[in-house]
């Protein structure tokens, strides 16, 4: 899981990858913001899936303990 900050209403959620095995199949897929629904798109060789926030990785997000940016997940 990571967090993602959406372009659009600038709010930050949790964002991961689900990875399938089939090798050089990577195509642009969705990353929708869970609370106004603007999508973009990234690469991944699966799908991707998003979340709000809990109420303590709002918090920690805050306090500056988790930082934005996408990491694979397998």
């Amino acid at each position: 899981m990571s967090i993602e900050k959406c372009e659009s209403c600038k709010k930050p959620f949790s964002v991961w990858e689900h990875q399938l095995a089939m090798p050089g199949t990577k195509e642009k897929e969705p990353i929708t913001c869970p609370y106004c629904h603007h999508t973009i798109e990234r690469t991944s060789n699966g799908w991707w899936n998003t979340a709000p926030l809990t109420e303590q990785q709002q918090k920690d997000y805050e306090e500056g303990k988790l930082s934005i940016g996408i990491k694979n997940v397998a």
